[in-house]
């Protein structure tokens, strides 16, 4: 202290920062060393700050109105989002600490996909126009309707809680900040209910009630598979995906456009002026806050991938083949009954956002292991199906993509640049090259920039029997479907008429009757052909005939030759022989189009005074 303050007499400027911090470091001194006055101080902010809530030098806040994000998707964060009209996210976390500047720690996350409107908390949630009002948080919204409706029911609750959680009405901010809970000015009592509160999110959260389901069940049938964790996590994300998405639905919520838009104009065009303060402020919370997360346990109904699977490959043509509906029905009783869970554990994850614009953004996630599981709720069945040693990710984003850096975007392209571009595909050396040359073309003409996503794998991989036979028999399926393409395509190839015909002749073609593709046939056909004058159609039907059974033939030889179970399966079995004793990596890289026109479309004409 005596060299501090020595040093800071040379400078009047020092001196006047020390004398200032000296008053404050006196009453921070007092506090903690007497007891009596640490009392008085927590018993005064009590009541004081009625939106915070202070026990035991700890600071809790409940009931916070939720986050609407009414950007790109809906959904309240981080309860559930609907990605698409037919996809939706449910996300539980039993825990997140977060040390100021050290670091961000997870627990377990469970995250459920939801297909279709049966499993869907927002399937019937219909279109709204933006509250132009100028409340701050707001109530009865179709959103908050939507959670409050599916989370009815769940978890048991008082009348009174029930009635409070139906009233939803728009409120201003005064009363939305008043609504928060506070505790009472007693020590003793605040601590109590502190923890009352504490418990009570606790037992009624989907994490805990799903868990002792589970346990529940195990117990009454004498199961010991739940001993293991990741046995246990699985099981618990299949029981969520009975769960609604939203547990404690918010009585208000608040809209990300709407603290969008809480500054003034003015203040967005000034901050706007200046991205490096974006970047100054992003670079040390990146790099002092590396993530870890225990878990990350996602599951999926079994239901809507085999909606998904005819949807996309079988289609229709299951409907005139007997062994491709087979192949389905055998697909179908692997994944209909059944809900699966991709468990990601140990997670670590560190990102970079460089004071530079010069550099990309990168990010690291590294998994320690990788499983996936098999479950049947109604009969307590799991199963592992694949175990992966552990994975990587590297992500790297463009700086010009942060908010407010539309002046480094890349310059419009122009007809010169396609031109240019062009040539250079004309120019280049070798096919490599060629079709690299025509993927910056075609970025070019659509004005894209790429998100290099870069995932690799450690290997040895385990595959379990079961998961293997899918395989074997999901390949069939899907060559046999290629077949079926081909061969409708070259019928329609061959019926399409090469020349015009006259409408007697074709009359006289359709009275034909059909008949066999024998050569007795065909003479039979011939000469009445040359007492009718109708020869050359008898020829074009007796090729009609002989196509049709040439077609079918060759495709049962093909299918049969070349679509082998007893092949099939002894190529996926030796490959994944392999793989159980192989060491390395195994991954790929690839790039995410992202449009730039967005970007171009938020940019300012003013210049920047910090680029």
């Amino acid at each position: 202290m005596n060299v501090v303050y020595a040093v800071c007499a040379t400078s009047w400027l020092l001196h006047g920062i020390f004398a200032a911090s000296c008053y404050p470091a006196l009453g921070l001194t007092f506090l903690f060393q007497f007891q009596f006055a640490a009392d008085y101080a927590r018993k005064t902010l009590r009541k004081t700050l009625q939106q915070l809530q202070f026990t035991r030098d700890k600071i809790a806040l409940f009931n916070l109105p939720a986050l609407e994000i009414d950007t790109e998707v809906d959904g309240l964060f981080v309860l559930a989002v609907r990605l698409a009209d037919d996809i939706e996210l449910a996300m539980h976390a039993e825990k997140v600490v977060m040390p100021l500047f050290r670091r961000v720690e997870v627990g377990h996350v469970y995250g459920n996909i939801k297909g279709g409107k049966p499993e869907m908390l927002f399937s019937d949630l219909s279109e709204y126009e933006s509250d132009t009002g100028s409340d701050i948080f707001v109530g009865d919204t179709p959103l908050l309707r939507a959670a409050t409706a599916g989370s009815s029911g769940f978890n048991e609750r008082s009348s009174s809680t029930a009635a409070e959680l139906n009233r939803m009405k728009d409120v201003s901010a005064k009363d939305g900040f008043e609504s928060i809970q506070t505790l009472s000015p007693d020590d003793q009592q605040a601590e109590k209910q502190y923890h009352e509160t504490l418990s009570e999110i606790d037992t009624t959260s989907g994490v805990h009630q799903s868990r002792q389901r589970v346990l529940k069940r195990a117990r009454a049938a004498g199961l010991t598979q739940y001993e293991n964790e990741n046995h246990m996590r699985a099981a618990m994300c299949a029981e969520l995906q009975e769960v609604p998405g939203v547990i404690h639905p918010p009585k208000r919520l608040v809209r990300v456009t709407t603290l969008q838009n809480l500054s003034s104009p003015a203040v967005r065009r000034f901050l706007h002026r200046l991205p490096f303060l974006y970047r100054l402020l992003l670079a040390p919370i990146s790099y002092f806050h590396p993530v870890t997360i225990k878990s990350i346990n996602m599951a999926g109904s079994g239901k809507w991938l085999t909606a998904l699977l005819q949807q996309k490959v079988f289609k229709h043509y299951v409907d005139h083949n007997a062994e491709l509906r087979r192949l389905a029905k055998r697909v179908s009783a692997w994944l209909a009954d059944a809900n699966f869970c991709i468990e990601l554990t140990d997670i670590e994850g560190r990102g970079a956002v460089p004071l530079s614009s010069d550099f990309d953004i990168v990010s690291y996630l590294h998994f320690a292991d990788i499983m996936a599981y098999r479950t049947v709720p109604q009969s307590d069945v799991i199963s592992q199906v694949v175990r992966l040693g552990g994975a990587d990710a590297t992500i790297t984003l463009p700086s010009f993509l942060l908010p407010h850096h539309e002046h480094i975007l890349p310059p419009e392209p122009t007809q010169t640049d396609e031109e240019e571009q062009a040539e250079a595909i004309e120019q280049a050396d070798g096919a490599p090259k060629t079709v690299q040359a025509e993927r910056e073309l075609k970025q070019l003409q659509k004005d894209e920039t790429n998100m290099v996503i870069s995932v690799h794998g450690t290997l040895p991989a385990c595959f379990s029997q079961s998961l293997l036979n899918f395989i074997a028999a999901l390949v069939k399926a899907t060559k046999i479907v290629e077949l079926e393409k081909q061969a409708d395509e070259a019928e329609h190839d061959f019926r399409s008429p090469r020349s015009p015909s006259p409408s007697d002749d074709d009359d006289s073609v359709r009275s034909m009757p059909r008949t066999d593709s024998s050569y007795k046939s065909f003479t039979k056909n011939l000469r009445q052909g040359f007492k009718d004058g109708s020869t050359r159609e008898a020829i074009r039907e007796f090729a009609r005939d002989v196509h049709h059974t040439t077609r079918d033939n060759m495709k049962k030889a093909v299918v049969g030759g070349i679509v082998n179970d007893r092949w099939i399966a002894k190529m996926v079995g030796k490959v994944a022989t392999r793989l159980e004793t192989a060491q390395g990596d195994l991954g790929y890289s690839g790039d995410v189009p992202i449009a730039l026109a967005p970007y171009r479309a938020n940019a300012e004409p003013m210049s920047k005074l910090l680029p």
